[in-house]
């Protein structure tokens, strides 16, 4: 079943949707690590609950039902994956399919670029990426090979073989290869922002400054060329800067991607400041959205008025500020699954928030999938770590 949900990144939302949800019958086949479960049935409790309470006062109940029943793998995928208590040899295999499923996706995204590359290339510079699998959501697939990546480097110095490692490192600098080409920004943050913060536990320790040296060298060097040999990054980056001039000066033109983003977020704090307490509900969030478009721009087309791409300030406008605390109260109790003397347990944790800060990821099926997939994964590379730690210790103490 594992295997299967792994493999439904590929297959659509139909199957993706079945395997996160009949993950679950895990639970009742074999109940193990109760007391890890435990916290997480807490911690995502605290995040679903503010969803379903502001059913209550939330006059379309569609919307709200189906932002509730997005949320609903955060409990089936994390119970169903820690119930079957998972050893080394299956995580392992789970994290390889994980990143060759991501190898395929990354090859049949570029096989498409290559097919209209003149066309998809022009695209970039309003705001267009080439074609991605999860139905063409470039922010969410960017975001999983950034933590696919982590996911197999973690493994890869915890337990593998030569050969293992080798072919490790090829399928690493493939997808960051692909990332700079796909030139998606929540994904290529994910991957700076973890890179620079292995610059910095490098550094600080003499025997692996080397590491941090050559890691600069190395993501300068193919930051360099990438734009330079990349015209999707490129304009890319020629297209960000150009929104950014404009909507920094107040100038907002149809189809500005981050102009669109900038208004969710004023948008998303007008409602919170009007309906601090309870919010508005899950179910009436977009129309307020719609509603204060229409009074304050007016000229705005229907697909730049979307929720605020930030997960804070969903909840807050949302659930008010209850919900701000119960969602940030149930991410705090997710930190046990991540260890916080472990650089690639430090750049995954950070990898799974940004996105929350950056987007409005917890609010679709692709993002809750992710999110409540590696979270699991995480906590068996932790586990796979400390147990590694254990048995050196003991091999010492018997020296």
């Amino acid at each position: 079943m594992v295997i299967l949900l792994v493999l439904s990144f590929l297959a659509g939302r139909a199957p993706l949707s079945l395997l996160s949800v009949t993950m679950i019958f895990l639970f009742f086949w074999n109940q193990k690590n109760k007391i890890i479960i435990r916290r997480l049935l807490m911690a995502t409790v605290c995040i679903i609950l503010p969803v379903l309470i502001s059913g209550l006062w939330s006059n379309d109940k569609n919307i709200w039902l189906q932002s509730f029943i997005n949320k609903i793998p955060l409990i089936t995928i994390g119970v169903g994956l820690l119930s079957i208590d998972l050893n080394k040899k299956q995580i392992k295999q789970i994290i390889w399919l994980l990143n060759i499923v991501m190898m395929i996706g990354c090859i049949w995204s570029v096989i498409n670029f290559l097919n209209d590359k003149d066309a998809i290339t022009k695209s970039y510079l309003v705001a267009k990426v080439m074609p991605t699998i999860l139905d063409d959501d470039h922010i969410r697939f960017s975001w999983l090979v950034t933590l696919s990546i982590i996911l197999l480097n973690w493994q890869m110095i915890i337990e593998s073989s030569k050969i293992e490692k080798s072919i490790s490192a090829i399928v690493t600098i493939f997808l960051i290869i692909y990332l700079h080409l796909l030139a998606s920004k929540t994904g290529l943050l994910c991957l700076y922002v973890s890179i620079v913060v292995m610059i910095f536990y490098f550094l600080f320790k003499k025997e692996t400054r080397k590491i941090s040296l050559l890691l600069i060298i190395s993501i300068t060097t193919l930051a360099f060329i990438a734009y330079e040999n990349f015209p999707t990054l490129h304009n890319r980056v020629q297209y960000v800067l150009y929104d950014f001039n404009n909507y920094s000066k107040g100038i907002l033109e149809p189809g500005s991607s981050d102009g669109a983003r900038v208004l969710s977020i004023k948008a998303g704090w007008f409602i919170t400041k009007n309906h601090p307490f309870a919010g508005v509900g899950f179910g009436d969030l977009k129309n307020e959205i719609n509603s204060w478009h229409q009074q304050i721009h007016p000229t705005t087309q229907d697909y730049e008025r979307f929720i605020p791409t930030n997960e804070w300030l969903i909840y807050s406008a949302a659930s008010g500020w209850i919900g701000v605390i119960l969602f940030s109260a149930g991410l705090i109790l997710l930190i046990p699954f991540f260890s916080l003397k472990n650089i690639f347990s430090i750049c995954l944790m950070m990898s799974l928030i940004i996105p929350l800060i950056t987007d409005d990821s917890l609010e679709g099926q692709y993002g809750v999938a992710i999110f409540s997939l590696v979270i699991c994964l995480g906590y068996y590379l932790k586990k796979m770590n400390s147990e590694q730690n254990v048995q050196v210790c003991d091999a010492t103490k018997m020296q």
